[in-house]
């Protein structure tokens, strides 16, 4: 009995020993186990932008575009296919056979060709803008998203105040220093408060799924960005906006296209009134008593008398004139709305530097006078919930005043035909 006794306190220790050995192992194992994955790394602008460019499922469907004016350019420069014919009669000789080939003596295929070429330049100019149009909306996306993270944190800050007048609405109530319809007057305020914080989380996943769709994301998708809602780049002269805008204008870029795509067809068209010999060879077969193989050689041509391609040369010079028109009416039209869009960028940021300087920390200071002043007794619950909302507006028009910043730099980029730098 006593060695039975011996021998289960012995297999217990043994356990506990191993018990004891198991444990580092197991936190060591724990310890070699690979960490979760951290939280996605705040994307910058310009990241997103990068991304943008290399996932953005409309620009990669422009870019596939090319492959279509590169396959015009391969078709214009094919060879003309020669022509075979043969032929049996009963009438001497009693075969014949012959191949013919059209020789391009005006370089008609050259120069349709360079036509094509032209036509795969204004891929480029399709590309852009496509680029532009990619740009405008992540702008506005992205600093939209970070306008509605502001816009949550300030709906947030208004419930807090809001509670914390309610409360101190409820202790002077209690009191019996205050009727109770100004608890009912702040229960009110922060029930408003907290169906605009539902409001603005909502806002703020809209726009997120407006910044995914561009990056080619799921619409649900969570972003953390790195940047503030107010960030600008400084904006070049007037001068050197506009130098810039006649030289990258996307319009201006468009009708230099279609500029040279009109030149490229006027040299077509005059090469196309030199008339295109058909060379032929070939052997006539079979003619009793005469020969049995004999060869035969010729050319013909169309001779151009009447037709001379004059309609289509009057109306590509005519069309190269209206060009020239409409380059200069969208050269001027460029000029005055680089001027525009420039002091709507200047006013904007002038605006947003007053809302940032004066009226928002003047309103911060003016609510938390009204504030405390209501808690001392000495002003009604009106008054503060006034200031209250003064508080708010200002802070919203201040929003509003960054997106209406980063709206012009949008327009005054488009103008510029590429980004601030």
């Amino acid at each position: 009995m006593a060695h039975a006794a011996e021998h289960g306190k012995t297999r217990i220790a043994g356990l506990w020993l191993a018990l004891a050995l198991a444990a580092p192992a197991s936190l060591a194992a724990q310890g070699a186990a690979p960490p979760s994955p951290s939280r996605q790394a705040p994307l910058s602008f310009r990241e997103a932008m990068d991304l943008a460019i290399s996932t953005n499922l409309e620009l990669a469907a422009v870019r596939r575009a090319r492959a279509v004016r590169e396959a015009e350019v391969r078709a214009a420069g094919q060879w003309a296919n020669p022509e075979f014919s043969g032929e049996v009669t009963r009438d001497a000789p009693h075969g014949d056979l012959a191949i013919s080939y059209p020789v391009d003596i005006g370089g008609v295929r050259s120069r349709r060709v360079a036509l094509a070429k032209e036509g795969l330049a204004m891929a480029d100019i399709d590309e852009a803008a496509a680029l532009r149009d990619l740009r405008r909306n992540l702008r506005l996306a992205f600093y939209g998203l970070l306008a509605a993270d502001e816009r949550l944190a300030l709906a947030d800050s208004m419930l807090t105040l809001a509670v914390r007048v309610k409360d101190v609405a409820q202790a002077r109530f209690d009191e019996g220093a205050a009727p109770r319809l100004e608890v009912m007057e702040a229960e009110l305020s922060a029930v408003r408060a907290r169906a605009e914080l539902d409001l603005a989380r909502s806002a703020r996943r809209a726009t997120q799924a407006e910044l995914n769709a561009l990056l080619n994301r799921p619409p649900g998708m969570t972003l953390s960005l790195d940047g503030d809602a107010s960030d600008t780049p400084p904006l070049p002269t007037m001068d050197r906006a506009i130098a810039d805008a006649l030289a990258s204008n996307l319009d201006l870029r468009a009708l230099d296209r279609e500029a040279a795509i009109e030149s490229r067809q006027f040299s077509l068209l005059k090469a196309e009134r030199v008339p295109t010999p058909m060379l032929s060879g070939g052997v006539a077969l079979n003619a009793p008593g005469e020969f049995d193989v004999g060869a035969h050689g010729g050319v013909s041509l169309t001779i151009p008398l009447f037709s001379r391609n004059q309609g289509e040369i009057a109306g590509s010079m005519a069309r190269t004139e209206t060009i020239r028109a409409r380059r200069e009416a969208v050269r001027r039209r460029v000029e005055a709305a680089v001027f525009a869009a420039f002091e709507r960028a200047t006013s904007r940021r002038a605006q947003v530097e007053a809302f940032r300087a004066t009226l928002v920390p003047t309103a911060t200071t003016v609510q938390g006078l009204v504030e405390e002043s209501y808690r001392l007794g000495r002003d009604s619950i009106l008054t503060t919930l006034v200031a209250q909302r003064a508080l708010r507006d200002v802070k919203t028009e201040y929003l509003e005043a960054l997106l209406a910043l980063q709206s012009a730099v949008a327009d005054l980029e488009d103008i510029l035909g590429s980004s601030i730098q």
